[in-house]
């Protein structure tokens, strides 16, 4: 509604101009009415009308002097006087006080009103839109301590801000930002200006594709605890409306009270905090004061994690989602650490692409998105790991006896040791060359044959890898002396470990 304050000191000429039009089913309310210039003043700071419709003759200050006082506190404001005819030279005088027109008291009729009444919210609406994206300029000017210069007396220096962050979605291994669909946005700009007592919305920038910041202003409030109420009154209003939206994850960060010269500083301090939202409740509300500042996060090694979750996925062992929850534990505790997550992603995501591949499994991509919470990525990696299990198994089982799947699992888990048809044979209770036997008639390769494809695979994931030299990797799958490792390498793959490792960088 668009607010009206009426000035004039006869109180018969204040009621015949309410009661000449229905004021509110034309958008208007009519907060109150002067009789003197001077009490117009004391009613404009305390009820903030957009127009102010004035006789231009009255008792001491009179209809100009205050136009001139109204446009010096605000020159947004719409100021009208009503003249009479004699006074048609003098009412022109106040075009040079700003103000936006006036009207003949005695030609004065509905029509005329409300045709004036429209040219006036025409007015107003531009004024709004101009405001809007000078409030928006100067925010973003806040933002990035860029605004030393610029003073907006009538926003006083009493502000908050706000920091909206849409949930980014976890696919494929990397998370993705999604951008506030158009439903979102509605719902989210109507909340954003619907405010509480002594809050008042300056403006809201779109910072990327997915964060708002919010900048508010603060009325004359003297309580810290009436301040605190009311930021955290106005950011409930702002979350639970988002909560109704169907589907529309978000984090919330606002701050405390604050001045013009903390905007950027704070600013800052939200960004480097939003970057951790995967470690927080979905939809929940967070003061920056509560949110712990992150030091230097310590880089952990996942290398022999991985080793001994492949092993434990090739060999089908139990465990398996007790162990990823333990790994999931390490970059939580004793805090969060983002550094570490990322790498632990990185590395399961190559784990499971590489076990899927070797094993011909293919993993559906609809099923590859999911939340980007914490919970929600390690369920994700559980459940991956126990369907590749699964499908190992499954595939065995069509092609194998119980017996060769023993022998199998057992290969695969001891191929680093020193493995013969005798070994087994103590290992299973049974005459060793029977069982090699029985392992070539179903897998087609003897069992040396197998057991070197076995090594050989696991040599070119560690020269793949880079990490290790020929002799490091030679004793990490097996071999003795480096010399015979080259010799097995190259007669199976072709060619020798170092021309491998050569071709591997370029690829």
């Amino acid at each position: 509604m668009i607010r009206v304050l009426f000035v004039d000191d006869e109180v018969l000429a204040m009621d015949y101009l309410q009661n000449m039009i229905s004021w509110e089913e034309h958008g208007f309310l009519v907060v109150g009415h002067a009789r003197s210039g001077k009490k117009a003043l004391e009613m404009y700071d305390r009820e903030k009308p957009d127009i102010v419709i004035s006789d231009i003759k009255m008792q001491g200050m009179d209809g100009l002097e205050l136009a001139q006082r109204l446009k010096e506190k605000d020159p947004g404001v719409i100021v009208i006087l009503l003249s009479a005819y004699k006074d048609f030279e003098y009412a022109q005088k106040g075009f040079e006080y700003g103000v936006s027109n006036y009207l003949l008291k005695h030609e004065l009729c509905e029509e005329k009103l409300l045709y004036e009444l429209e040219k006036v919210k025409k007015k107003l609406s531009e004024n709004e839109q101009r405001k809007k994206i000078y409030y928006k300029y100067f925010t973003k000017q806040l933002i990035y301590n860029q605004a030393e210069d610029m003073e907006l007396p009538e926003l006083g220096n009493s502000f908050f801000l706000v920091m909206l962050h849409k949930e980014d979605r976890f696919v494929h291994g990397s998370f993705v930002e999604q951008g506030w669909t158009q439903e979102e946005t509605a719902v989210l700009m109507r909340s954003l200006e619907e405010t509480v007592e002594d809050i008042m919305f300056i403006s809201s920038v779109l910072l990327n594709l997915n964060t708002f910041i919010v900048l508010y202003g603060i009325g004359d409030i003297n309580s810290r605890y009436t301040i605190s109420s009311r930021i955290g009154q106005m950011c409930r209003r702002i979350g639970n409306s988002l909560c109704d939206v169907e589907g529309c994850g978000f984090n919330l960060i606002h701050s405390d009270q604050i001045r013009k010269n903390e905007i950027s500083r704070v600013f800052q301090k939200m960004s480097a905090q939003v970057r951790r939202s995967v470690f927080w409740k979905p939809c929940c509300i967070y003061p920056l004061s509560r949110l712990k500042e992150s030091g230097e996060e310590e880089k952990i090694s996942w290398n022999e994690q991985q080793e001994e979750l492949r092993q434990m996925i090739c060999n089908l062992e139990g465990g398996i989602p007790e162990f990823i929850c333990g790994l999931f534990e390490m970059v939580r505790l004793p805090e969060y650490n983002l550094r570490a997550l990322r790498e632990l992603v990185y590395m399961l995501e190559n784990l499971m692409r590489e076990l899927e591949n070797k094993e011909g499994i293919a993993y559906p991509e609809e099923e590859e998105a999911t939340g980007s919470r914490i919970e929600d990525i390690q369920e994700y990696y559980k459940e991956r790991a126990v369907r590749i299990c699964r499908e190992i198994s499954e595939q065995e089982d069509q092609q194998y006896s119980g017996v060769v799947r023993e022998i199998i699992r057992y290969i695969r888990q001891n191929f680093r040791e020193e493995l013969s048809l005798e070994i087994l044979g103590e290992e299973f209770g049974m005459n060793g060359v029977y069982l090699g036997q029985v392992f070539k008639k179903e897998t087609g390769v003897t069992f040396l044959k197998y057991l070197t494809n076995i090594r050989i695979e696991e040599a070119k994931r560690l020269l793949d890898d880079g990490k290790l030299n020929i002799a490091q990797v030679s004793d990490m799958v097996g071999y003795k002396t480096s010399q015979y490792f080259s010799q097995i390498f190259a007669k199976t793959a072709g060619v020798t470990p170092q021309e491998y490792r050569k071709w591997s960088k370029k690829r």
